[in-house]
């Protein structure tokens, strides 16, 4: 029995040994088969894992491209910044370091304090990242710092990139700033941003982002275990076989159809008015010259980081200093009166001649619409209703057409549709029709009486009224805007360039264009009737139409313009162009609650006129033949053109 026991005891032993060496060759064959996965099919990404534990990647930030007005002038360039760091764990004398960083910069002894609590706050592998202790050191610091490192570990200065706008708000809107990359474009696969970069949010900038900015570059270097970079022997060794530097590409210049001086001299004629717009444009072929949005801000503050107090001023001002008036729509009153002359003549329910009574009101249903002028002006042909502006005189024109009639000539001007500026979101206004106020609360045949005022739902933005005024000028063209006269590599070869672009034709009789341009030089010129005789001027002649657009329905008698609150206070506009006989500018005034056409508006329009004819370009000529075919065929045009039959 005991030999029994005993040979059933050794083959028990016997299994679990068996069991126990299986388990072994079934672990081992899974190692095994784990470590060829790891090396045949993982291996290449762990190898860039491994490589990524000691090899550092640096973006090299790519130059901005530098914007030019028309002349050349720089209007916005990147610049040098040099900014001074410490590495913590570089300090070996953490006194000597605080007391020569603070002589440098000058620090008060609260400042010396903090600068020696961001140094020790550091732990473990954070005493390895630098520390900006100041931003933007000025360039004769930079030497002075040099020379501190001499006797004081762990200091750097590194060179940055800041934008920089010599003007400063004299082209604020236009230019825009910049603004540091949302989520979504540090994603960019192309690796145009870091955190660290700055990108168009406003204006040119904006619009012309992926040309200024460039492409970043990298660099490519090997540090040790505690992130310290090492450039010699094996470092030098594991990176022979890398791209260790991909140069960084410049972004293109983007040179511009302003000028800076004619910014400077529609700032100055705005000067004494707290919000508004002015444009200056050519109308032969839709080049911009000026465009200027008031209150205006610092882009190079913007650029830089607001502050919180700058950014709460903003935040209070009623004037709105970013948004671009020059690109919004707003209630245009009377400027928008030579699209109803313009429609009554090409539809034949309008003689020039024919004097159509013009009371101080007028009954239509069971509403009475007022005329600015509430004596009237009697029986007025067009250019003298023109002159005078009278309200009733264009009432009539509306009733005898209705809404979608006005509507069709108001989209022939451009108006109701974006003009393709492209910067600041720009507005399309609004030309209202029959089936526009149907969906908006409903028709009445009154509104086409509103409407032919430049009332009602009419919107228009100064820069669409500039090429309206432009069209009218030049023989019936409206013009796309052109701010942008080329795009150019950093050594001056010219990428791109932009050539006028005609958006439309009016397609209206030379006859009529005659009729109503001189209608508008009447508006300026008339001496017994002109709202606009305060921008006449006695070496040259203006055409031009002065808009008083009522913001609110309060009775005009019942406050003064001067003693309304600011929203409560009409628009105030000025379209012209000049000289009449030959046209070479349109200037546009739009004042934001700024009160009247004719009293606030047309002096301002005067003023820009006269230091564009002194300080930029004479256009007036006071005796020389003028260019009268290029409008109107070789017809006079002071010589009315005959009736349309």
């Amino acid at each position: 029995m005991a030999d029994v026991y005993l040979d059933g005891a050794a083959w028990g032993y016997q299994q679990r040994a068996r069991r126990l060496m299986l388990a072994v060759v079934l672990v081992f064959a899974g190692l095994l088969l784990r470590l060829g996965h790891l090396q045949l099919v993982e291996g290449d990404t762990l190898k860039a894992a491994s490589e990524r534990n000691f090899v550092r990647e640096v973006v090299l930030p790519a130059d901005r491209g530098t914007i030019y007005d028309r002349h050349g002038r720089v209007l916005a360039v990147n610049r040098p910044s040099f900014d001074l760091y410490v590495t913590p764990a570089q300090v070996r004398d953490l006194d000597a370091l605080v007391a020569g960083v603070r002589e440098v910069l000058e620090l008060d002894e609260l400042e010396a304090i903090r600068l020696r609590e961001r140094i020790e706050e550091p732990r473990g592998m954070w005493r390895y990242q630098p520390i900006r202790v100041e931003r933007d050191i000025d360039r004769g610091l930079v030497s002075r710092v040099e020379a501190l490192r001499a006797r004081a570990d762990g200091l750097s200065v590194q060179v940055e990139f800041r934008r920089e706008y010599p003007y400063g708000e004299l082209g604020a809107h236009l230019l825009g700033y910049l603004g540091r990359p949302r989520a979504e474009e540090l994603q960019d696969a192309e690796r145009r941003y870091t955190k660290d970069s700055m990108v168009g949010r406003f204006g040119i900038e904006k619009r012309f982002e992926q040309i200024l900015a460039g492409h970043n570059g990298l660099e490519r270097y090997v540090v040790d275990v505690r992130g310290a970079r090492q450039d010699g022997g094996w470092a030098r060794h594991a990176m022979e076989s890398e791209n260790r530097v991909i140069p960084p590409e410049r972004g293109h210049d983007v040179w511009l159809t302003i000028d800076i001086e004619v910014q400077r001299l529609l700032v100055e004629a705005l000067a004494r008015h707290e919000s508004g717009a002015a444009v200056v444009l050519d109308p032969n072929d839709g080049t911009v010259l000026g465009l200027v949005s008031k209150p205006g801000f610092d882009p190079n503050a913007w650029s830089g980081g607001l502050s919180s107090d700058a950014w709460q001023q903003i935040q209070e001002n009623p004037f709105n200093p970013m948004l671009d008036k020059s690109v919004h729509a707003y209630f245009p009153g009377s400027v928008y009166k030579v699209v109803t002359a313009m429609a009554g003549l090409e539809e034949g329910v309008l003689d020039a001649d024919e004097e159509i009574d013009s009371p101080g009101r007028y009954e239509y249903g069971n509403h009475v619409f007022h005329c600015h002028k509430r004596s009237g002006h009697g029986k007025v042909n067009l250019f003298e209703a023109m002159a005078a502006s009278a309200d009733v005189y264009f009432y009539k024109l509306g009733e005898r057409m209705g809404i979608d009639t006005l509507a069709v000539y108001g989209e022939r001007f451009g108006f109701g549709e974006r003009t393709g500026l492209g910067i600041n979101g720009e507005a399309a206004g609004t030309v209202p029709t029959r089936a526009h106020h149907e969906s908006h609360g409903g028709y009445q045949a009154g509104l086409a009486l509103s409407t032919a005022i430049g009332q009602g739902d009419v919107r228009t933005s100064p820069i669409q009224m500039a090429l309206a005024y432009g069209a009218l000028s030049n023989g019936g063209t409206v013009w796309t805007p052109r701010i942008v006269e080329s795009i150019r590599r950093p050594d001056g070869q010219v990428v791109s360039r932009f050539e006028p672009a005609v958006h439309r034709k009016l397609g209206v009789d030379p006859d009529h264009l005659a009729m109503v341009n001189k209608a508008l030089e009447r508006a300026v010129n008339d001496e017994k009737r002109a709202t606009g005789h305060l921008a006449a001027l006695p070496y040259g002649t203006v055409a031009g139409k002065t808009g008083t657009a009522q913001v609110r329905r309060i009775q005009r008698g019942s406050m003064r313009q001067s003693v309304k609150r600011f929203r409560d206070r009409d628009h105030a506009w000025f379209a012209s162009f000049a000289p009449y006989e030959s046209p070479r500018v349109v200037v546009v005034v739009f004042l934001e609650h700024g009160g009247s056409g004719g009293k606030d508006a047309a002096p301002v329009a005067r003023q820009i006129l006269e230091a564009y004819h002194q300080r930029i370009e004479p256009i007036f000529q006071t005796t020389a033949a003028v260019d009268r075919d290029r409008l109107l065929g070789g017809r006079d045009r002071s010589v009315r053109a005959p009736r349309r039959p």
